[in-house]
């Protein structure tokens, strides 16, 4: 029975590398992190395929696109909590060695978005609700600064690509689509931190946004509104240089959201990996 069940996990998780190698990395504006050696994963993408002929196998992806493509599956929330990231099944699937999927869940360990459990390998993170409010609280507190020093810096540039973002925020929005919009939702937000003058708060900011969709488990499902109108309405303030009502707008925004936070999760209910790639979450309208 129990290798029953391996073998059925094996596969299940085999179907899920696929889904995520062909999902989650659309064109979107561009962030300059600093955040490690590599560029920030909400702006990597995959161009092996577009790049070779039909006559060229297909070349090995990288440590930094597996990386991408995995970090993102877990911003966009395609990878619940406690599921559970094999070395062996992610090594066939991509055709690299585990050396290589062990160094990609290593630095996912280090943005706290995996968890690595001696003799029983490596697990999306999950938090508990009180954590998720702490999360939210330090959010709101760093956001808080950072709008102000944006405020008064931020160029006509700036304000250009962020309005940008603004806009496929819209158009994910209203193509119902809940995966691209929950990542440029983070990444307005890890862009505001890229313009911070004060590189700690930035750092602190874009480090602790990621850990936000794993609390994003604890909402409702519901979500009341579309958060583009919020986070353009934050952006007018920050573009007259109203720094006062640019912060009251983005306070606004994450109470909303931790108003959102429920009271219980259904994550404990064991569910197979095929019935979450086959699940939709629900619709945003």
């Amino acid at each position: 029975m129990k290798r029953a069940n391996q073998e059925r996990d094996d596969h299940n998780l085999s179907n899920l590398a696929a889904n995520i190698a062909m999902g989650g990395k659309d064109g979107s504006s561009s962030l300059n992190s600093s955040r490690d050696r590599t560029n920030s994963p909400l702006n990597t993408h995959s161009s092996m395929t577009a790049a070779q002929s039909p006559t060229q196998p297909n070349p090995k992806p990288t440590e930094d696109v597996i990386y991408a493509e995995l970090y993102n599956s877990i911003l966009e929330r395609r990878l619940p909590p406690e599921t559970k990231l094999g070395e062996n099944l992610l090594a066939e699937h991509y055709g690299v060695s585990r050396t290589i999927i062990r160094q990609v869940l290593q630095r996912l360990a280090h943005d706290r978005l995996v968890k690595l459990e001696p003799n029983r390998g490596a697990f999306v993170s999950s938090l508990s609700l009180e954590e998720s409010k702490q999360i939210y609280e330090a959010w709101r507190l760093t956001e808080a600064a950072i709008v102000r020093d944006v405020t008064k810096t931020i160029t006509r540039k700036q304000i250009t690509a962020l309005k940008k973002l603004v806009t496929e925020e819209r158009q994910a929005c209203e193509a119902q689509d809940i995966h691209r919009l929950t990542r440029l939702s983070a990444q307005f937000h890890m862009q505001l931190a890229d313009l911070c003058q004060n590189k700690f708060l930035g750092r602190f900011l874009k480090e602790l946004v990621p850990q936000t969709s794993l609390a994003f488990f604890y909402e409702v499902k519901s979500m009341p509104v579309c958060t583009k109108d919020e986070h353009s309405e934050i952006l007018d303030y920050i573009a007259s240089g109203n720094e006062e009502a640019a912060v009251a707008a983005a306070m606004r925004h994450l109470d909303g959201i931790e108003k959102a936070l429920n009271a219980r999760a259904s994550l404990k209910k064991p569910t197979s990996l095929i019935d979450l790639l086959n699940a939709r979450i629900p619709s945003i309208s």
